[in-house]
């Protein structure tokens, strides 16, 4: 029989968890205060504005993974243009920043269409190359927070279609679960990068002692995922592996 505390953690219902990422959401707001406010309103109000004084959120555990996930963005910027980063738990964006010298927009909940299907989705957080609205034309690399019981075959396979469809260069699935081996595996192949936070690993009592080491372990991911570009190659690969098959063929 599954343990029960360990089922209800898996769904995110952990109470010790939840506090850790709003405490690693408050020392994020604390670092970027040189250079922006964050505010859980949707407007800068004094009432909204981010701090370790009030208690955690009624909000989902997932929103608590994408908020700090937009704010260790904003961490590993080079600038950060905009001055108020409202609604975290919400959808909000273009937030303006900039990384190796070039121009960024961090969105979340942004809906749109894959350039092939026309399907609508909406990721969690995307990235984009421009401030118009997020197309397959702009986005550049996506984010999406995971928190349920297991990620297994039918969710990888339907992020990477969405990965593909919309043409980005990175794809992180960020899970509150520790995913099996298996999906891990699964994910390498496709190109897409999954971590879990590590709540249900022997790094528990270190993040719950110090929210900090959460933040820069989100960080850490986001920033791998960056630079590697797993997406863009695996398709690179895969379009000059099926353009020399074809060639052999014909």
């Amino acid at each position: 029989m599954v343990d029960k505390l360990s089922t209800e953690r898996a769904v995110g219902n952990d109470p010790e968890a939840r506090l850790v990422l709003w405490r690693g959401i408050c020392h994020s707001a604390e670092l970027l205060s040189g250079s922006c406010s964050v505010f859980t309103s949707k407007k800068p109000l004094s009432e909204g504005k981010v701090n370790n004084l009030l208690p955690v959120p009624d909000v989902k555990t997932w929103q608590l993974m994408e908020a700090l996930s937009l704010l260790v963005v904003l961490l590993k910027a080079d600038k950060i243009l905009a001055k108020d980063i409202c609604n975290i738990f919400g959808k909000t964006g273009p937030l303006q920043f900039s990384e190796n010298g070039a121009d960024r927009y961090l969105w979340t909940q942004a809906s749109i269409k894959g350039q092939k299907s026309l399907l609508g989705s909406r990721p969690d957080l995307l990235v984009t190359s421009d401030s118009k609205q997020p197309t397959h034309s702009n986005i550049i690399r996506i984010i999406e927070c995971k928190c349920q019981k297991s990620i297994g075959a039918q969710v990888i396979r339907a992020e990477f279609g969405k990965a593909y469809d919309l043409k980005v260069t990175s794809y992180l699935i960020l899970s509150f679960i520790t995913p099996s081996l298996s999906a891990k595996e699964g994910c390498k192949n496709l190109g897409l990068d999954i971590e879990a936070l590590g709540f249900d690993t022997d790094m528990r009592e270190k993040l719950i002692a110090n929210p900090e080491n959460l933040v820069w372990h989100v960080a850490n991911t986001v920033e791998v995922s960056k630079k590697e570009a797993s997406l863009l190659r695996m398709l690179t690969s895969s379009t000059e592996q099926a353009k020399q098959k074809f060639l052999s063929v014909s």
